[in-house]
């Protein structure tokens, strides 16, 4: 696995880091960084990983990532079995001071300053706003020096006075989590989201973290506020209930392709964590 914190590009004629990609599939694995990450989804679609979220993503999503928001985004299996490049995004990366501080102290750009802050935890952009702004970012990729930054700003100013946002992640606090020793928080996590539905060996992942089994135990749940097995499981009922609303797959299927190795628990874990069972939970996505 790759460094946790990715190291975004300094670009040498702007103040910000914006990119067009083009690939077969998109490459990053799990991963944080302290710029503040304005990402449009042009084409493509799979699972994304935000913070706590696990939810499908398609063509046209824009989302707003506060700074040190651990995401990844997994295409689905067709994406990799070509060579051609499908999928492809607008990304815009920035400092949260990126125009100097003093910047955003002015009465014009709180508002703005208050939307980094409202990111930490991943904002989805809704319609009608979400088409507006994926206008101005494909407009943005042919606009140079002030010309670019100055339409920067003002569509950060819509987002930041719009009420067509959605949390991704509420509740997540990716500062206490990614302090202390993040590295091998990083390569754990990033593994097990990478390989939700593979064998969980104890024994495995801690030597992910070099440490011993007991220490990484006690580690991973100081880190994350719940043990290994809870995570694992919970990350499974996530990605169970993406395949329960966008397949018609058996539940006993559901469960083997969620990772659970006994349907009884699969159903038991699902209960306890969704409130239903699974088939219920997916009759009632279909009368929604």
């Amino acid at each position: 696995m790759r460094p946790d914190r990715l190291l975004v590009p300094q670009q040498p004629n702007r103040s910000f880091d914006l990119r067009h990609e083009r690939l077969p599939f998109f490459t990053n694995p799990w991963h944080f960084h302290p710029e503040i990450e304005l990402n449009y989804v042009v084409s493509s679609t799979g699972m994304r990983f935000i913070g706590h979220s696990i939810e499908r993503f398609s063509d046209g999503e824009i989302v707003l990532l506060g700074s040190n928001l651990p995401h990844y985004w997994k295409n689905d299996a067709v994406y990799t079995e070509q060579e051609q490049d499908r999928a492809e995004a607008i990304v815009v990366r920035f400092a949260p001071h990126f125009t100097g501080e003093t910047f955003w102290e002015l009465p014009e750009t709180k508002a703005i300053q208050r939307l980094f802050g409202r990111a930490g935890g991943g904002l989805k952009l809704l319609e009608p706003l979400r088409s507006d702004i994926a206008r101005q970012l494909t407009a943005l990729l042919k606009k140079e020096g002030l010309h670019q930054l100055t339409a920067l700003l003002h569509l950060l100013d819509q987002v930041a006075h719009s009420e067509a946002v959605v949390t991704i992640s509420p509740g997540y606090v990716p500062s206490h989590q990614l302090t202390r020793q993040s590295e091998r928080l990083s390569r754990v996590v990033g593994h097990l989201m990478q390989q939700v539905a593979a064998p969980v060996s104890l024994p495995e992942i801690a030597e992910l973290a070099s440490m011993n089994p007991a220490a990484f135990c006690r580690y991973f749940k100081s880190q994350m506020g719940q043990t290994l097995t809870q995570f694992v499981t919970d990350l499974r009922i996530r990605y169970a209930c993406d395949l329960l609303s966008r397949t018609d797959e058996s539940i006993s299927l559901v469960s083997e392709q969620a990772g659970f190795e006994n349907v009884s628990y699969f159903v038991q874990a699902f209960r306890k964590r969704q409130g239903v069972t699974p088939a219920r939970f997916r009759h009632q996505l279909r009368r929604a």
